[in-house]
Parts: structure tokens; C-alpha cells; sequence
């Protein structure tokens, strides 16, 4: 879909708007200070299921026909897609078939067995879960429910810009600079697509983990570029091999780079939003703060829009931090 506009995220927001919570967009002195620049963050670790992912999964099953919604849908999520289908869908009164991988963190894992979803474990060394999803739907004739690369569910994730631009627009504030987490893109290309029709002026920037900076590549050599293996990473939530083939494109023409956060920094900026703004991030929620609160790129005196994508983290990890 080249013709991909924010008219498809201004359809999708007012399809699901009454199905979200409206998440805030909040700033803060300190952190302010610190960086030398305003920093608005915008809080989809408060969003129902924990994160951002409810609205493009809520968008992708308000689509679905009266015969799809009965045969039912499956989808493959390290957890936060898999908790926000498995919510939409309980919703909805369909079965949920979630492909996950053995080790995701215990509180996505629990949290989707709780929305009623069956869950299918695999290893995510040696097995696919995209070739474990389309043997499902083969065999079952279920819909699958991609966790990025579907333009309803980008239109869904984009609608999460259309509420940043009705705050800043309510307090009359013109972003300079966008920084959001990304691991397939998704979030990204529908966000900064609505941003960049709102404020042609913005730069937007992918946050990426070590390791699993695809984007970043991607970008920089204009064309589709997959992680190399052997790296890990606690960013379990944006751990994903390459570029989705329909959100690079949009990413390619939307964004002005990519920025690059290791674990260690993930660690300490989860510790930082947790004493100055009260909130819990999951480590691939937290990245674009990273991002900031590192200044990987320059922000002084810039007015600055920072994506929190989700808050799904183990409470032991989250108090070891």
C-alpha cells in the first residue's frame, strides 16, 4: 500500500478510540533539566494489555468478517502482541490460537493464558514461529494476525500519534524531534506518518537495541537488511530478525535514522522513569528514553516526543533493577 496516509490512522482511531485508554502525555522538571531540552513522553505502558499493541490488534479484529471471527485467528508474539490479540479477541467472543516462544517473560506468558488464548510454545533458536503460524491457519483455517507487518495493524499503532498531536495541539507546543522504540516497525510507521503530516518538520529516529539495530542498517543502506545471529538482548518486546517488508518502506520514507542503546543504559534509564516519573517500562519500552536520556542524538533546546511502548516486565526483574 504506497498510498499508506494518515487518513488510514484518522479511520482506525475513530473505529477503536472508545475501545482505548487514552494515555497520557506527560513531562517532567527533572528530566528536563537534565537533558536540556523538553521532553514529552508519551505512556503506552499504561495502555489496557500493558502496551501499545492493543490498538493495532483491536483495529485488525474490528476488521475481521462474521465468518473469520468464527473460524477464529492465531498469531505469533514474544508477548505484548500476544497479550493486546489475546484481549481483542476475548472481547469479541473468538478463539485465539498465540504462537510464543518458550522463554518469554513470565507475566506476558501468564497474562495471555488469563485472556482466555491457547498458547503454542516454541524455541526461538531452532524453529520458526511465522512457519508455525501458517501450518495453523492452513490446517484450521484461522486468520493470522501479523504482529507488524499488516497495514491495519500499523494504521492501529499510528493512532497512538493522533492523540500526541490533540496534546500538544491543546497546549499549543510544535515537536522538534520524535524517538520511538522499534523492533519490526510498526509502531513507528504509523506514528511517525501521522506526525510527519501533522509537523512536516519533525525528525523522526528509530531506537534500537545492540545488536538488533536492523532498522538502523536498513535505513542507512536504503534497502532491507537482517540482524546478524548470536546476539542477545533484554529487550525481549523488539527482538526481531529484519524490517517488516511493509513498514520498511514507510519507515524508509518517514524517518531521518536510526540510534542505537545497549542493555546496561536500558537498565539505569528503567530506573530513572521509575524515580522521576512513577511509571513501570519494560526494557524494549524503555529504549526510545534511552535514547534521550543518553542523548545519542543532539536535543539540547529541542522540544522532543519520546514513545514509552509498554510496561510488561517481570516484577523480579523490575526489582533487581
Amino acid at each position: 500500500m504506497s498510498n499508506f496516509t494518515y487518513l488510514n490512522i484518522e479511520k482506525a482511531y475513530q473505529a477503536i478510540h472508545q475501545k482505548l485508554i487514552k494515555t497520557p502525555l506527560v513531562s517532567n522538571d527533572y528530566i528536563n533539566k537534565l537533558l536540556g531540552a523538553k521532553i514529552y513522553f508519551k505512556l503506552e505502558n499504561l495502555q489496557k494489555t500493558g502496551s501499545f499493541k492493543l490498538r493495532g490488534a483491536t483495529y485488525k479484529v474490528s476488521k475481521l468478517s462474521k465468518e473469520q471471527k468464527l473460524k477464529g485467528i492465531v498469531a505469533y508474539s514474544s508477548g505484548n502482541h500476544a497479550q493486546a490479540v489475546a484481549y481483542a479477541c476475548l472481547e469479541e467472543g473468538i478463539s485465539a490460537k498465540i504462537i510464543m516462544p518458550k522463554d518469554a517473560p513470565k507475566i506476558k506468558i501468564e497474562n495471555t493464558q488469563k485472556l482466555k488464548a491457547q498458547i503454542i510454545f516454541y524455541d526461538r533458536e531452532n524453529e520458526s514461529r511465522e512457519k508455525i503460524g501458517e501450518e495453523i491457519a492452513s490446517h484450521e483455517n484461522r486468520t493470522i494476525i501479523k504482529p507488524y507487518d499488516d497495514y491495519d495493524v500499523i494504521a492501529g499503532q499510528g493512532t497512538a500519534a493522533f492523540e500526541i498531536s490533540q496534546e500538544l495541539n491543546n497546549i499549543s507546543v510544535i515537536p522538534d524531534i520524535y524517538l520511538c522504540c522499534c523492533g519490526g516497525g510498526g509502531l513507528i510507521a504509523g506514528t511517525s506518518t501521522f506526525l510527519k503530516h501533522k509537523y512536516p518538520n519533525i525528525l523522526s529516529y528509530a531506537a534500537e537495541p545492540f545488536g538488533f539495530d536492523d532498522t538502523k542498517k536498513s535505513l542507512d543502506s536504503k534497502r532491507i537488511i537482517a540482524n546478524e545471529s548470536g546476539f542477545t538482548s533484554i529487550c525481549d518486546a523488539i527482538v526481531t530478525p529484519q524490517p517488516g517488508k511493509m513498514t520498511f518502506p514507510i519507515n524508509l520514507r518517514n524517518l531521518s535514522g536510526g540510534v542505537v542503546v545497549d542493555d546496561e543504559e536500558v537498565k539505569q534509564s528503567i530506573k530513572i522513569l521509575a524515580e522521576h516519573l512513577k511509571i513501570v517500562a519494560e526494557p524494549g519500552g524503555a529504549v526510545a528514553a534511552t535514547a534521550a536520556l543518553t542523548k545519542k542524538i543532539d536535543i539540547k533546546n529541542k522540544t522532543v516526543v519520546v514513545m514509552i511502548s509498554g510496561g510488561n516486565i517481570d516484577l523480579d526483574v523490575f526489582c533487581s533493577l
